[in-house]
């Protein structure tokens, strides 16, 4: 039996009910439908008088209250864990300990305190306060056209906005309808279409069995990743894995999928840090065949796996190493790879500490050591990929400093960590570098993770006394035991001296100014100029030294793009005074990255560089006595390059106009030589000494100069004017 509704007077309203009857009722819009249109589920306009829908179907408009919600009981488990918690904090609170403060302690904790970072780190007091004011809101750089659009949330990309000959170029793919053209690494066929990893694969004709090479050689293989990329990357425990390899190579049939995706992926990594000649002589194939053949073999071996619904670690360690490989690929592609990584390791929990979960103790090392990589690439892909950040929040501590053989499955404690230089010295420095950005970061920024450090909430004595704090830490605990005539030693003395130089510009750098810099002072500017200087110094060396070969991969991927773009715009600024070291060293960045002139017409970030180099070129010679002198060679290619740019603008590039890196071997080859003398006799050394006070520049080199402008509006002035400009 429907009871009346008590909204409305005595008798129940019905579509039957006669308007002369109560028509001294004002009308009372229900809250809720009535039953016939609930039942049809069908919009109801909820006259109190009868609904329309009730009206034309000439049925009775009953409206009936809906019952009131459920009220769900409370299990037992957790009526238990509430009981207990209380008990607890009546325990603490006995002794002295007021549970209010351990919860505002932890919330601290979790919005950007100390993980993992070693005690006596005074920065905390002087940037990861959390009492400073919001960074300044930055537009960035957003491009649209033809419903396709990107946004662009760090200065790398947005400093360089002018040097675009269409801002459209940002939303074009870099293989996307393009003949394969410059470095052969860059070609479609090196790096295929990673698109069907995510979306499905399809399985090739033969079985994974028929690409794997001979046991020798994938011994070759495993060696050449334990002296090139190992050290660098310690996602990998040598001993056990080395076992599962003594154990499987001898049926590879019978190789289980998440070990086969791992074996394919430490391929690509050796390959990866081969040159052609090596390659050949290890495999007798070449680099390009190599890497198309494994890295085929390693995307199908993931999909095997299943990685997307595997919560397998060597599954994942696999995929992280697939991802190591592939540095100079499409940067916007790799960052949504990194992302799909970082998802991975959230949804196994690896942003949890194992400790805190109770894992047994080998498991959680390993589990530590695999999460700050997959943060520290998925930080430096959405640099390149011109993207800001969302900081992702854990208290996985950092790895031991503690070597392999410190380790096996079954140890029940960790050991005593080591005073001095480990196999994790370079990986520990990298994470102390990844901690320190993660506790100095808002939650989400502009500039992603350097946004503390690059913006004005934080007064710049402050910032400098954290890197100070910090630079004190990295030599306390790494650099004071390098040797530097040890390769291994000196990558990480690299390392080191080269982040602390980064975070300095970082802090200083003129595009936290409200003028871009125009009130800064000359000694700042220099200042900056010195450690950009420096900055890049370290970097070629890498390439030089004696011995560290086989790193010169990780170096290829982290260059260091906003130090040479910083020196570039001073360069064409203060004209041919001075200046004479930076040209050098950015002649031998040309030298080495031959890619940086041969990719430039596809990838809009080297061409932008490419255009400010010809800019501050032009500037130095504008500048100097002798400006009819001969162009390096690297100018003169940049300028060649242009020029058939012009003659066909926005164009896809014709193959017969491209350069190929043997025309850029030959070409850069002869830097330095009598064709153009201005770098002989000028008495700069081809090596350079870490101890030794660095001090290219001095205040008195340059005349001040102010931004007389924004140097956007420069960089696009000289756009317009052609390469010639």
């Amino acid at each position: 039996m429907e009871t009346p509704d008590a909204s409305l007077p005595s008798p129940p309203t019905t579509s039957s009910t006669s308007p002369s009857t109560n028509s001294h009722i004002p009308a009372i819009q229900k809250s809720f439908s009535c039953v016939l249109c609930s039942q049809r589920k069908v919009k109801c306009d909820k006259n109190p008088r009868g609904c329309s829908n009730c009206n034309k179907a000439r049925a009775q408009c009953i409206y009936r209250a809906p019952p009131p919600p459920r009220r769900r009981k409370k299990r037992g488990q957790e009526v238990d864990i509430t009981t207990r918690i209380k008990l607890y904090e009546a325990a603490l609170r006995r002794l002295g300990v007021n549970p209010a403060d351990i919860a505002s302690g932890e919330s601290q904790l979790l919005q950007g305190g100390d993980s993992g970072s070693p005690a006596g780190n005074s920065a905390d007091d002087t940037l990861f306060d959390g009492n400073a004011e919001a960074p300044r809101a930055d537009p960035g750089l957003f491009v649209v056209e033809e419903g396709k659009s990107r946004y662009l949330e760090n200065n790398l990309w947005t400093s360089l906005k002018g040097e675009f000959r269409d801002p459209a170029a940002l939303l074009q793919d870099s293989s996307d309808d393009e003949e394969p053209k410059g470095t052969e690494y860059s070609t479609p066929e090196f790096f295929p279409d990673v698109d069907d990893m995510l979306l499905g694969f399809p399985r090739p004709s033969g079985s994974l069995h028929d690409l794997h090479p001979p046991p020798v050689q994938i011994f070759r293989l495993w060696q050449v990743y334990l002296e090139n990329v190992h050290p660098l990357v310690k996602v990998l425990h040598v001993p056990t894995v080395q076992q599962l390899l003594l154990n499987s190579i001898g049926n590879l049939v019978a190789l289980p999928r998440n070990l086969e995706a791992l074996l394919f992926s430490i391929y690509c990594c050796a390959i990866n840090s081969l040159g052609d000649s090596e390659c050949d002589a290890i495999l007798g194939q070449t680099k390009v065949a190599c890497a198309r053949r494994f890295r085929t073999a390693s995307r199908q071996a993931l999909v095997n796996a299943g990685l997307l619904k595997s919560s397998d670690m060597i599954v994942l360690q696999a995929f992280v190493l697939y991802l190591m490989s592939l540095n100079g690929y499409d940067a916007k592609s790799l960052w949504i790879l990194t992302g799909v990584a970082c998802r991975l390791g959230q949804r196994t929990g690896l942003h949890r500490d194992g400790e805190t979960l109770g894992l047994p103790v080998f498991e959680t090392e390993m589990r530590r050591r695999l999460w700050w990589q997959i943060v520290g690439q998925d930080g430096y892909a959405e640099k390149l990929a011109g993207t800001g950040t969302v900081m992702i929040l854990g208290d996985t501590k950092m790895p031991s400093n503690l070597n392999d053989s410190d380790l096996f499955p079954d140890m029940k404690e960790l050991p005593k960590e080591h005073d001095g230089p480990t196999e994790m010295m370079f990986f520990l420095i990298r994470s102390h570098v990844g901690d320190f950005l993660r506790r100095s970061a808002p939650k989400a920024t502009f500039d992603g993770s350097w946004s503390r450090l690059s913006g004005t909430s934080i007064p710049t004595e402050r910032k400098d006394k954290a890197i100070d704090d910090f630079e004190e830490l990295i030599e306390r605990k790494f650099l004071r035991h390098c040797d530097e005539s040890i390769p291994w030693h000196f990558m990480c003395a690299f390392l080191g001296k080269a982040v602390i130089c980064t975070m300095r510009f970082v802090a200083h750098n003129p595009y936290q100014y409200e003028d871009d810099g125009a009130s800064m002072p000359q000694w700042e500017k220099d200042m900056l100029f010195s450690n950009c200087l420096r900055i890049i110094s370290y970097q070629n060396l890498a390439y030089t030294q004696k011995g560290v070969k086989g790193f010169a991969w990780h170096v290829n991927t982290h260059f260091q793009w906003k130090a040479c773009i910083y020196i570039l715009q001073e360069l064409s600024r203060r004209g041919g005074d001075g200046g004479h070291e930076a040209w050098r060293q950015l002649g031998l960045t040309y030298e080495f990255h031959p890619e940086f002139i041969t990719d430039g017409p596809k990838r809009p970030l080297l061409f932008a560089i490419g255009n400010l180099t010809l800019k501050a070129w032009e500037a130095f010679k504008r500048g100097r006595s002798d400006s009819e002198q001969d162009d390096p060679h690297f100018i003169q290619l940049l300028r060649s390059q242009r020029s058939v740019q012009a003659e066909a603008p926005l164009s896809k590039p014709r193959p017969e106009d491209s350069l190929s890196m043997e025309d850029m071997a030959t070409s850069l080859g002869d830097y330095g030589k009598p064709l153009n003398p201005l770098w002989a006799g000028d008495g700069f050394s081809s090596t350079f000494d870490f101890n030794e006070p660095f001090d290219p520049l001095s205040p008195s080199a340059f005349p001040p100069m102010e931004f007389d402008q924004h140097w956007e509006d420069l960089l696009h002035n000289f756009q317009m004017q052609g390469p010639n400009a």
